[in-house]
């Protein structure tokens, strides 16, 4: 049996390592705040992530990549080194990512490239190659390539320089997977809204080539996702907070909605609460209506959100 003591220790230590190592990158590259985060013990389960059933399935499945590479031996064959996420925003792509890690016993390094591009530039490249070296030297780690679509660099550049820069800086980490040992127990998880601006080499075999869709929820997905919503609020809350929710009025309202947009949709109909017992009015428990008063106006404001939220990716 482990000894818990040993184990915290240890703990501590690779924490304090990981420190040092990502503030000696940052004096050499800039601030990494917001670009570059890590969890060395990642808590969100697949369980917390309501709907998208088969791409949990799929992406569970990765797991034993990480915690039992040999098993692929015996059947002839190496691990995989990567994985693509693909779909529309707010599907649950960085969740799901999260949710391999723990599952994994893994480090989830959290990679934003739009940041660390609109930052580094070119330069991207070179801290790509530091955070892999260190990922692969620290044990079990999911490496997450957010926004991969920001690659192509065109957010920063006219489309003729984009093209040329995105190459380069796409080859040097295509070049860094194909020198991953099978041995490193290190996974490769990219997400992106926008396969079409994906440089082929990425999904190329022994890359990126596992492909797994999370597609937008369906009504039951939504359901799913609501009553997960409503069990983590009671939780936090310590309280029973919401009424029973007639789903049959809710749901047909809600078509096309992702579990981002569901997420603001709970938040502002909660929020409409604790506004209104601050106004003086006595607490309830939130409604049907109240959801629905929720839905309506986030309704009203969906479009103008999502041009300011995903701009170009429209």
């Amino acid at each position: 049996m482990a000894d818990p003591e040993k184990s915290n220790d240890h703990e501590w230590a690779l924490q304090r390592r990981l420190e040092d190592v990502f503030a000696k990158l940052g004096e050499k590259f800039g601030d990494l705040t917001g670009r570059v985060e890590t969890h060395l013990r990642p808590t969100v389960t697949f369980e917390d992530v309501g709907g998208v059933r088969q791409a949990k399935a799929q992406l569970r499945g990765f797991a034993v990549a990480l915690t039992d590479p040999d098993l692929y031996a015996r059947w002839g064959i190496t691990p995989p080194k990567g994985v693509l996420l693909y779909g529309p925003p707010g599907t649950g792509k960085t969740t799901l990512a999260q949710a391999l890690a723990t599952a994994s016993g893994a480090i989830f390094y959290h990679l934003r490239l739009t940041n660390l591009t609109s930052k580094f530039g070119t330069n991207t490249a070179e801290l790509l190659q530091e955070v892999l070296k260190i990922a692969t030297g620290e044990g079990k780690a999911v490496l997450f390539l957010d926004e991969a679509e920001a690659l192509s660099l065109e957010h920063l550049l006219p489309p003729p320089q984009a093209l040329e820069a995105s190459a380069r800086l796409v080859a040097t980490l295509c070049e860094k997977l194909d020198a991953m040992e099978p041995a490193a127990r290190v996974l490769v998880v990219a997400a992106t809204t926008r396969t079409d601006a994906l440089d082929p080499a990425l999904v190329a075999p022994g890359r990126l080539d596992h492909l797994i869709e999370v597609a937008p929820p369906d009504a039951d997905d939504q359901r799913e996702i609501l009553e997960l919503m409503r069990v983590r609020t009671e939780k936090n809350a310590g309280r029973q907070v919401f009424a029973p929710i007639d789903y049959d009025i809710v749901l047909p309202v809600m078509g096309g909605m992702s579990g981002a947009d569901i997420a603001v949709i709970v938040r502002r109909a909660l929020e409409a609460k604790v506004h209104a017992v601050g106004a003086g009015a006595p607490p309830s428990l939130l409604t049907t209506e109240n959801l629905l008063e929720a839905i309506d106006g986030y309704k009203g404001v969906r479009g103008v959100v999502e041009k300011i939220r995903y701009g170009q990716y429209l």
